[in-house]
């Protein structure tokens, strides 16, 4: 028996402002495409008085997650149902999955920056140095 046609997308997206140059949601659709994943990715310009509305309107529309950018990192905590240990130690949150009908965000930042300098070199026992002080750098730091 064919498979039933799926009309119905999973939606996830991101949050920041202003949104526009983010190219996050280009690559994620890029990537569901590769994938075969039935999904779309949408960038959304959420000013800061409105991210609780946004939140509950993941919740309300049954979005599988979102990501969260600048100035949202630190503000979407209080919106969420449990955090993860890397957004827990860092204070920041960088991604929001959808876990059954919890909200639990996550810091991918300073994971994902360490699988990019292993490409080069191993940091292990080095000293380093980070310049800025920000969401980034806090998440490479931990």
């Amino acid at each position: 028996m064919p498979e039933t046609p799926r009309f119905l997308k999973l939606l996830a997206g991101s949050f920041s402002t202003p949104a526009g140059e983010n190219p996050t949601g280009v690559m994620v659709e890029a990537a569901f495409a590769h994938h075969g994943i039935p999904a779309r990715f949408i960038n959304c310009d959420v000013a800061p008085p409105d991210l609780a509305d946004a939140v509950r309107g993941v919740v309300a529309m049954g979005w599988i997650g979102f990501n969260c950018s600048l100035p949202h990192k630190q503000s979407v905590i209080e919106h969420l149902d449990e955090l993860g240990e890397s957004a827990r130690l860092i204070g920041a949150v960088n991604c929001v999955v959808r876990r059954g009908e919890r909200l639990v965000g996550e810091n991918t930042d300073g994971r994902g920056f360490l699988a990019a300098l292993r490409t080069i070199a191993e940091p292990r026992g080095k000293r380093v140095t980070i310049l800025g002080a920000g969401g980034a750098a806090r998440a490479i730091a931990v």
